[in-house]
């Protein structure tokens, strides 16, 4: 929630936090290793271990953004941009 937060959660309504909170395209099961990772880190501070999930992640992320108008730094596009290149053609 830290980044969702920095991007512009803090001027929500309670009630869009708790839909954001229980979004399943926002919640990801991962390893506990995993999400101490990434913490509340954007995508220009951290990438899934599995490049082959790259392309996945930034769609997720990209739609979450996108459906919550939360903000997307020039880093994160670039960073971003260059995990959306790894999606198969099509």
């Amino acid at each position: 929630m830290g980044a969702a937060w920095r991007g512009g959660a803090h001027a929500w309504t309670p009630r869009r936090g708790l839909d954001y909170a229980n979004d399943l395209n926002v919640l990801l099961a991962v390893d506990k290793r995993t999400n101490q990772d990434k913490d509340g880190r954007t995508a220009d501070k951290w990438k899934p271990p599995r490049r082959a999930y790259w392309c996945e992640y930034a769609r997720r992320y990209t739609g979450v953004k996108a459906a919550y108008g939360l903000s997307v730094t020039p880093p994160e596009k670039t960073a971003l941009a260059d995990m959306l290149g790894t999606c198969p053609p099509g």
